[in-house]
């Protein structure tokens, strides 16, 4: 079974840019050292709507406080993180 883990919103120019910016934050899988590591353009989902308080990003569900930060620099936002075999 797979999960998703560590998800975090990180302001970058490009993908390369979140996935270095993301490592260098030293975050590291829960139980799979195979983990995937996905980087997600929040605007590059067809279904992203900057006015509602949640969206699907990628592999995860976003809330109110999580979109309250994508909202600060959206067109640069990226979701980060991990999934997981359980």
């Amino acid at each position: 079974m797979q999960h998703t883990s560590h998800t975090q919103v990180i302001f970058a120019d490009s993908a390369e840019e979140a996935r270095e910016k993301y490592l260098a934050l030293g975050i590291k899988p829960d139980n799979d050292p195979n983990a995937q590591l996905d980087v997600v353009k929040c605007t590059d989902d067809e279904d992203f709507d900057i006015e509602s308080p949640f969206n699907l990003i990628g592999e995860i569900s976003v809330g109110i406080d999580v979109m309250n930060i994508i909202r600060q620099d959206y067109p640069r936002a990226y979701c980060v993180y991990y999934i997981e075999n359980h």
